[in-house]
């Protein structure tokens, strides 16, 4: 080193400390950066769901609380196996085959052939938002399959003899089925006698020697007088009269039916449309169905079954023509006959306490007054007119949808008409005494004495009793036997004979004829 320099200074790191401000700036300089990141993700996330969002054919059902899954081509073979069940025996031919697009020459529908692979419902219609929250796991499982049912899943106790308790007894009602010594009395009071409630008892025997191990009653059954297949009203034909009579899914000690219904039940449930609530079988079957579950849910409040029995109603709220009627496929322009069965399955509805929209009632009335004829208040077929049997299912929809009662002058006019007319023993149409027969119980009186003294003692006579068929009715010669079959004309008599307790009167007269109205 040289002498005199001087010695250069170490060279050390400097450290630079930041203040607070200079952090805050450096802050906002990054924002608009981040910012405009945020904003293009977001612009692009959008775009990608809009290219990837559901087609109208697979998008969800609003307000459903159902699980959500593509909509396949119908294929019940694929969604139900008991289809497989269903197969005619050679092999060759489906059931339940008849296509409703057809317009039928017949002047009157009733139960026939269905296609199962017929797309139902109505597209665009979303359902009611009556309907209730789902039950959550057990039953129907977290997304409301109905399959895999166990039979001991829809056993609570709700009172002995399966009726539930505390319920009072309404005009129309249905809970006074589930005590012996009520049913006892209304028989009494009503005009039944030991013998036609031991052809009840005869009946609901054969009902249940011809149930199908799966639970089905057929209508083209194991009888020479056989219908047209249509496994879902067959079902509801089998098990309406064991509910009729209180016979419920629950075990009590006067109850030896208690299996059989559960069966049925559990077949119409897994016959379900999950998404829909359609049983399927044509909108005939499913208001029959429908009865069916709503009486077993409104006899036992077994909450198992309430949700199926709102799905159920909910269908044939959607289905209804904007004109008020319904026919074979929903939206179609409707006949008396389909609606009055819908009627009824809205009216069990209701006394059930399960919920109905009273403008689809409303509706409903209005396609009665466009088949009505007002020199005889008869009901036509599809239009204005007057036949018996349509007359009897219009009157009665009159007596439950608008309170017709014994003094009402346009009941009175079409009884006399219509039904006076035709008592029993004048016609061979069982179908129109189903009906012709609830009209006059709830009509009461005297007119009610005469026309239940024929009608009860014609079926006592009438009824088999021997044989295979002891405990049932011929079809043979009957306006709708090729059709319904021994089944169908068997589920009517018993019915029929079960009047007496199966629905209270809507009108009591006393002495005097004095009534007490609906509510």
């Amino acid at each position: 080193m040289a002498k005199n320099s001087t010695p250069k200074p170490a060279i050390l790191p400097v450290v630079v400390t930041r203040d607070n401000r200079s952090r805050t700036g450096e802050f906002f300089r990054l924002v608009p950066a981040a910012l405009g990141s945020a904003i293009f993700h977001c612009i692009l996330f959008g775009l990608l769901l809009l290219l990837s969002s559901p087609t109208k054919a697979d998008a969800p059902l609003e307000n459903s609380n159902e699980v959500t899954v593509q909509q396949e081509p119908p294929d019940d073979t694929k969604s139900d196996p008991l289809l497989i069940d269903e197969i005619d025996p050679s092999g060759k031919t489906p059931r339940q085959d008849t296509n409703y697009d057809v317009p039928r020459t017949a002047p009157i529908s009733i139960p026939g052939l269905f296609n199962p692979l017929n797309p139902v419902g109505v597209e665009g219609n979303n359902p009611p938002t009556s309907m209730p929250p789902p039950l959550g796991d057990g039953f129907f499982g977290a997304g409301g399959a109905n399959e895999g049912l166990s039979p001991s899943t829809i056993k609570t106790n709700n009172g002995p003899g399966g009726i539930s308790t505390g319920t009072p007894l309404v005009p129309g009602g249905i809970n006074q089925r589930g005590s012996a010594g009520t049913r006892q009395q209304l028989l009494l009071n009503g005009g039944g006698t030991k013998e036609s409630e031991a052809a009840v008892v005869a009946g609901l025997k054969w009902l249940k020697r011809n149930q199908t191990p799966d639970g089905r009653w057929l209508l083209d059954g194991n009888f020479k007088d056989r219908g047209t297949a249509n496994d879902i009203a067959g079902t509801a034909f089998g098990l309406l009269p064991l509910l009729g009579a209180g016979k419920t899914h629950k075990a009590a000690k006067d109850n030896d039916y208690d299996k059989p219904v559960e069966k049925a039940l559990l077949y119409l449930i897994r016959k379900q449309d999950r998404k829909t609530g359609n049983f399927g079988g044509g909108m005939y079957a499913h208001g029959l169905a429908t009865i069916a579950i709503c009486e077993a849910y409104g006899l036992t409040q077994d909450q198992a079954l309430r949700r199926p029995a709102q799905m159920a109603v909910n269908y044939i709220v959607r289905a209804q023509h904007s004109a008020g009627g319904w026919r074979y496929v929903p939206g179609q322009a409707g006949d008396t006959s389909v609606v009055g069965w819908q009627v009824m399955a809205l009216k069990s509805a209701q006394m059930a306490g399960l919920d109905v929209p009273e403008v689809t009632l409303r509706k409903a009335q209005r396609y009665l007054d466009a088949c009505c004829d007002p020199a005889n208040e008869g009901y036509g077929y599809v239009g204005p007119g007057s036949t018996p049997t349509m007359s009897a299912v219009g009157l009665l929809c009159r007596q439950y949808l608008q309170a017709w009662g014994p003094q009402n002058l346009r009941l009175i006019k079409g009884i006399d008409n219509n039904i006076k007319r035709y008592p029993p023993g004048t016609l061979k149409n069982m179908y129109y005494f189903y009906y012709a027969t609830q009209v006059m119980h709830h009509f009461g009186g005297s007119a009610w004495t005469d026309w239940n003294t024929r009608m009860r003692d014609t079926l006592v006579k009438t009824q088999d009793k021997s044989g295979a068929n002891n405990g049932s009715w011929s079809s043979v010669g009957d306006e709708h036997g090729s059709t319904g079959g021994r089944l169908m004309q068997t589920s009517l008599s018993l019915l029929t004979l079960e009047v007496y307790y199966r629905h209270l009167p809507l009108y009591y007269r006393e002495t005097g004829e004095k009534k007490m109205a609906a509510k």
